[in-house]
Parts: C-alpha cells; structure tokens; sequence
C-alpha cells in the first residue's frame, strides 16, 4: 500500500500536469481579447463590443484562468500585452477570422444566403460615421451582414487587408502600390489647433506661413512613410523650417494645449478630437487631402460598389 507521502506527490503531480485549455474557450471569449488586444484601451474595447468595462474585464480573467497565463497589463495609456499575449492575440485574431469564414460556407450550404463585408477603420472617431453606413446596408438587404474592425492605426489596417481579415477600409490618399483599389468619397480642408488662450485661438483662419510660434504636429494617419513626407512637405509654413513630426491622433490635441506643438489634422477629424482646451482654426491656403474607400483585389465587388455609394450618400447628408 502506498504511503501518505507518495499519495501526496502523485496528487501534486497530477494537479500541475499541463491540460487543454481548449474545453473553457468560447467564441466570446475570442472575440474580446482580440477586440482590446486591437484597441489597446479596455474601455474602447467595450464601447466596440456593446459590453461594460466590468464585463469584459472579467472575460479577459476568465481566459487567463483557462489558459494559465496572464495575457494583458495595465500602463498609463491602457493595456499591453505580455509576450504571452502577443502570442495569442495572433492566433485569436486567426480563430475569428476563420469562425467567420466556416460560418459563411456551412450558411451557404445549408441554403442561406448570407453575405458578409468586413470594413475595417482608424481611427475610432470614425466609428459613429460607420455605424450608421453599417445600419442602412443591413436595412436594406436582410442578408448582409457588415462587420467593423476599428485598429489603432494604418499599418494595422495595411496588415487587417493585405491578411485578408478585412475586405475594405477608409483611408486618406495618396496610397502607394497597386495591391489596393481606392474610390475618391470626398476631400476635406486642414485646421490648425491651439490652445484656448493662443494669440491665434480667437481668428477664423489662418495661413501656413503664419504658423511659426511652435513646431507642427501631423496625425496619424497616414498610408506609408511617403504619404507621411508628401503631407509633412506640403503643409511646411515656409522655405528652411522643418517638416512636421508626426504624433499619435489622440496625442495632438494634448500637444496644442500644452502648447508643446501646433496640431494640424483633416478639419473632420481635428474638430471630432478638440476639446475644450483648444480652438480650432482653419487653415486658408492648405491643399486639401482626399479620402477614399480602399478595398483588395479579393473583396467582393458587388459589396464594395454598395459600401461607395453609402459612403458617398452619407457623406452628401453630413455636409
């Protein structure tokens, strides 16, 4: 008969033997991780998935408890991911994609016809314009389904097409390459934000070669390092002063109000982030940049001529 001590160490044993955590995953689960691993930011995550703060925070726990290893860390800007962490958003933003994919064949076997378009978009501020869009596609055709993938940034939505996870996105030209289509939705002007008590605050316009008090911050927003240079030199205020450096989106209204830069965006996005620090200002001789739906040679035609027109009609109704 075994002893005491043996039963203990075979006990012990058994308790830390490695197990799947395969049986406690679910689709949710997934889905959450894999919306704050691209959001970065809990709170973001659950506006994005309809879902309180507390809610999803304990579904980020309850995956760590079935997989063992801790996969999020808070910092000052939100959440990071451990290495562990990384590893598996990979794999997770994988298993979504492929659950969509397998749900899509198993609807078309089974004689439902049910389409999906998925459109992905940077920054979040574009999300209620989205929204909106997503609504009346799927109001008026039953059998579409939109799905919106919101990323932290256009690298993150070069790789969401080019992976193929996503079919379409909106993006400000120019583009470089000839991998994606584009369609022109529209061009908007540039403004200059201040601080609420800069010299320049209270006027209604300004002109680039006034724009000397600070250096000049761009957001980001762009394609490529060369989309970056071309709107970097274009908007330059004069001949021997330095191009502007290029800073998170969120950051920029922060950066004018400290009065640590000028921050210079596409009017529609600089006056969605100002707040009540700054004042916003248009800026009267800037080349206007244009946006554009963009899509893989792989999206489906049909769906992406739909998504330009709705752009382009709710584009028309919010002038």
């Amino acid at each position: 008969m075994a002893s005491s001590d043996a039963l203990d160490r075979d006990v012990w044993r058994s308790d830390r033997r490695p197990r799947s955590a395969l049986p406690e995953l679910n689709i949710r689960l997934l889905e959450s991780f894999h919306a704050v691993a691209q959001e970065g930011n809990i709170t973001r995550a659950a506006a994005r998935l309809h879902l309180t703060q507390q809610t999803l925070s304990a579904q980020i726990k309850q995956l760590e408890r079935a997989l063992g290893a801790v996969l999020l860390v808070r910092d000052s800007r939100g959440v990071r991911l451990t290495a562990a962490g990384e590893i598996f958003a990979e794999g997770a933003g994988a298993m979504v994609s492929g659950l969509a994919e397998l749900s899509e064949r198993v609807n078309r076997a089974a004689g439902q016809s049910i389409s999906r378009l998925r459109v992905v978009f940077c920054p979040r501020s574009t999300a209620p314009f989205l929204i909106q869009v997503a609504n009346e596609l799927e109001a008026a055709d039953p059998t579409l389904r939109v799905v919106l993938v919101s990323v932290r940034s256009m690298a993150e939505t070069l790789c969401e097409l080019e992976s193929g996870r996503a079919d379409a996105g909106l993006m400000w030209l120019p583009i470089e390459g000839d991998t994606l289509r584009h369609s022109i939705i529209g061009s908007d002007g540039w403004v200059a934000v201040f601080a609420r008590d800069d010299d320049f605050a209270d006027r209604d316009r300004v002109r680039l070669a006034e724009l000397t008090s600070a250096p000049l911050v761009l957001p980001g927003i762009f394609m490529s390092a060369a989309a970056e240079q071309h709107w970097a030199a274009a908007l330059r205020p004069g001949p021997g002063l330095p191009e502007a450096t290029v800073a998170d989106t969120a950051d920029g209204p922060i950066i004018a109000a400290r009065r640590q830069g000028i921050w210079i965006a596409p009017e529609s996005l600089g006056r969605r982030y100002a707040d009540a620090n700054n004042r916003v200002v248009r800026i009267a001789d800037a080349p206007p940049i244009e946006a554009a739906v963009v899509w893989t040679a792989r999206a489906p035609q049909q769906l992406t001529t739909l998504l330009v027109r709705a752009i382009r009609a709710a584009v028309e109704v919010n002038e």
